[in-house]
Formats: C-alpha cells, structure tokens, sequence
C-alpha cells in the first residue's frame, strides 16, 4: 500500500520573511490514518497543511523547494480546484472559507461544484449539518452568524465533500464545548466508518489523543515524532488586585436587536477596576454582542451604559475607543498596515495623547515574539491575535474588550498573556474576555454566562461552577480544560 500522502524535503518561505516557514520536512501518511499535529504558535503547522492541498505555493508568494505529493502525485500538478474533492482543508479562519449569502447554499457549495445530483446534494448538506450540530441554522444568512456557527458550517461545508483527506486547523478554538465534542464524534466516525484520512492541528490534545494513530510535533518549521518535550507550562494565578468600590463599567437593563434578531435582552452588569472578568456561554448566545455594544458597534434597542461615571449610551464608538479597547474574534478583521510595528501603532497615533511611542511598541512586539517589519497577513493566527493585543496595549485603554484573545495559543504563550492581562488589571485597568476553558477562566474574578442573549449567572468562579451544574451545563466542567 502507497501513502496517501507523501512530503519530500519541503521547505517554504514567505515571500519577504527572513526565515523559512518550513525547513526539510519529510512525512507520509497512510490511507486511514488519524494524524495529530502540534506545536507552538508560529511554528509552521497552518503552513503545511496550506501546502498540502495546493494552495502553497499557488496562492502565496514565497520561494518552495521539496516535492508535496497525494495519491502519488505532486500537487503543483493539479489544476485550481481540482483538489478540492480530494483534500479538505478547514482553516482556523472561518470567515476566509465562507462565500455565499445562507448557511444550506454554503454547504451545497462544494457538492455542486463536484456536479453531484441534486439529492445527493440535499442528503449530503442535511448530514453534514446535523454532523456538527448545526441542522438549525440550515435558512441563515452566514453574516449573521456568530464565530462558533461560522466554525461548525465552515467544517459542514468541507465534511459534505466526502474528501478522502480532511485536514482540520484548530477545529474546536471557536465552539462552546458540546460543539467541540459534536465535532470530535465526526471525527472519530469518519475515521471508523469512512476510513477517512485525516489530520488535525491542535494545541488542546487531551480527548483527540486517544483517538489519533501518530502524534506530530512541529517546532520551528521542523517536524518531528511526538510527544513534545518541552514540559508544559505551569499557568500564573492572578495575583490579589486592589478591586475599587465604584463600578468603572455598568451596564443596565442592555437590550439589543439586530437584523430583525434579539441578541441580548435586559442585561446588567458591573466591572471595576482591578477586575478579569470571563464571558462564557454557546455559540450564538449573545458574548460577541456584547462586546460590540459595549464599545458601541451595534447599538442598543433599551438600556444604558455607563463610564468612570459618565453615561455614554449615545457616543459613537470612536469616542468610545479611547477607554475601551477591543479584540474582535476574527484578527484579520483589524488588520491594515504593511508591517507588524505600523499594525500596532495605528491606534495610538489617534487615541493616545502625544501619538505612539515606538520604543514602547517595540518592547511590547519582542514580549509577543512579533518581528516589527514582518508583514501581518503572514503571521499565524494566534501571532496576529497577539498583535493586535500589542496595539491595543500601546495606547492603554482602561478597559480590555478581548473576544477569544487565547484562541491560537500555545501553553508558553497563554501563560504570557496572562501575566499581560493581570498587570493591566493591577494598574487600575480592567479586563472583559470571551473564553471557554475552565482551567483559566478559574484564575480569574468573577464569570458571566449568557444564555440566549440573557446574562444567567454573575458570580465568582467556584459558585458559576455550581450554578452551571445546577442548570443541567455539566459539558463546560468536563474534559475541555487545560490541566493546571
């Protein structure tokens, strides 16, 4: 039996980089076979699996030595598109796969282009979307979509392809945890049932491992046979923070509509300073919502905010900038500049009295690991993530809005940004942040959990825990935490 996949001294550098993205990697993969790749963010791992189906080199501008062969055939040698049925490759970037205006015309997208019949077309949608949980979204317009329902039709859209190789690129970093375990089980059927190939990327290796044949580790472009040898790092906790009596944030009796939807209804809440507070709640419920009417993106239907004090319910949103800072989920989003250093001064040079300071910027980008003149489309998702933290670090808003900034992230890093974000709340700032894993979510002060729009629980992490139990949501305290 020949590999379905075989790589023969690959080596690939980004067109400006000063260093290879991937240096003499050598690999094959059987029919079958369940392949799990690791790593730490920036290594090369999004990069490999860009050239296994052939969008490396075609699409990126960058110099590749070495042969990338599927099925015994290179893949330079295929026409565009023409992989498509053969390699599936869900990105960490939802957005960047989703092209059509509803949910059942994405998913029908790829059985279409493969002329298959139109009931085998239907069929196929319907099990893909009920696969990853998603049947309900089936007449929605993917706009609309919040980034964990983008997640699951993106990976619908590539599982109703029937690829005989699926690669998957963090496939659980957006999805609440009965997503995440939805996704694992087609996983596992479709490696038992179909005989499927398949490769997933991941730095949460705890429930994938048992199910994986081979475990890959990438360090530095280079690839090696598991498991990792770098012990894992041991998480800081948030140190005690002088918390102020007075609110630097409250929010009243927030209600808010959009597109004919109700996101949020009759939220109310307080963040002081010296405060990290953790949202959690499924996909659609409402956590990114938040975070863009806090900064005033989408505007309130009923309620009222308040800052240091001050009502700002009716400022625009760049008045609002200027103390409040945010990470929008999908980095690309907030990505103009040609260069690392110019990304991450943009905003301080209109929010910051007296502009950005560059010697500080540059500080913050060597703690990031960002190399200033490194172009940022080219970085990995979790290294864009970082800077555009830096550039919201560099013109120090009081107020942190970060949606999923840990997405991406390997352990060295999260442990990093931890320490980040707990001196920003020790010199009186405070923290608002989308995030799912128990394990770092109980370093911090307090967990609002959002249920259909609606704020349910409001409390310290021990008393969530039990309140989460209480409400029948036993799969946010199991298997899905990092280990301390």
């Amino acid at each position: 039996m020949e590999p379905i996949i075989r790589i023969e001294q690959l080596t690939f550098t980004y067109e400006g980089a000063r260093r290879p993205a991937l240096k003499e990697v050598d690999l094959a993969i059987w029919p079958g076979e369940f392949v799990l790749l690791t790593g730490p963010s920036g290594c090369g791992k999004s990069t490999l699996a860009l050239c296994l189906n052939g969008v490396i080199p075609r699409d990126y501008p960058g110099s590749m030595e070495g042969k990338v062969l599927i099925g015994g055939r290179e893949t330079t040698s295929f026409a565009p598109g023409e992989l498509a049925g053969i390699v599936g490759l869900v990105q960490q970037d939802p957005d960047s796969q989703l092209c059509t205006l509803k949910v059942v015309d994405e998913v029908a997208f790829g059985p279409e282009n493969l002329c298959l019949s139109p009931g085998e077309i239907d069929r196929r949608v319907r099990w893909a979307l009920d696969a990853v949980g998603a049947l309900h979204l089936w007449d929605r317009e993917v706009y609309t979509l919040s980034g964990g329902e983008k997640q699951r039709v993106a990976i619908a859209s590539v599982l109703a392809m029937q690829p005989q190789v699926l690669i998957l690129d963090e496939p659980t970093a957006n999805l609440d945890p009965r997503g995440a375990w939805e996704v694992i089980d087609v996983i596992d059927k479709l490696r038992r049932e179909e005989q499927t190939t398949i490769i997933v990327i991941e730095h949460r290796l705890q429930r994938l491992l048992p199910l994986a044949d081979r475990l890959l580790v990438m360090e530095d472009g280079t690839l090696g046979e598991g498991p990792p040898e770098r012990p894992r790092a041991a998480y800081p906790a948030k140190p005690p923070a002088s918390i102020t009596k007075e609110p630097l944030l409250q929010v009243e009796n927030l209600t808010v509509d959009w597109e004919g939807r109700r996101l949020l209804e009759d939220v109310s809440f307080k963040a002081h300073r010296g405060e990290i507070i953790a949202i959690m709640g499924d996909n659609g419920s409402g956590k990114t919502s938040l975070l863009m009417s806090l900064l005033g993106l989408i505007p309130p239907r009923e309620g009222k905010i308040t800052f240091a004090g001050e009502d700002i319910t009716s400022l625009k949103a760049h008045v609002r900038a200027r103390c409040m800072g945010l990470a929008l989920q999908n980095p690309n989003h907030q990505l103009f500049a040609r260069t690392n250093l110019e990304e991450a001064a943009l905003p301080s040079r209109s929010l910051r009295p007296g502009g950005a300071d560059e010697g500080e910027i540059r500080r913050l980008l060597g703690e990031f690991a960002l190399p200033p003149e490194r172009l940022p489309f080219t970085l990995s998702l979790g290294e864009k993530k970082r800077l555009i933290l830096v550039s919201l670090l560099a013109y120090r808003p009081p107020l942190l809005l970060l949606d999923e900034p840990l997405v991406g992230q390997d352990d060295d890093r999260i442990g990093e940004l931890l320490a980040i974000l707990y001196g920003h709340a020790a010199a009186g700032g405070a923290v608002l942040l989308v995030c799912h894993e128990v394990a770092l979510v109980s370093r911090f002060d307090r967990i609002l959990f959002l249920e259909e729009g609606r704020l349910v629980i409001d409390a310290p992490p021990a008393r969530a825990w039990e309140k989460l139990c209480a409400l029948g949501r036993r799969e946010y305290l199991e298997g899905w935490s990092w280990d301390d």
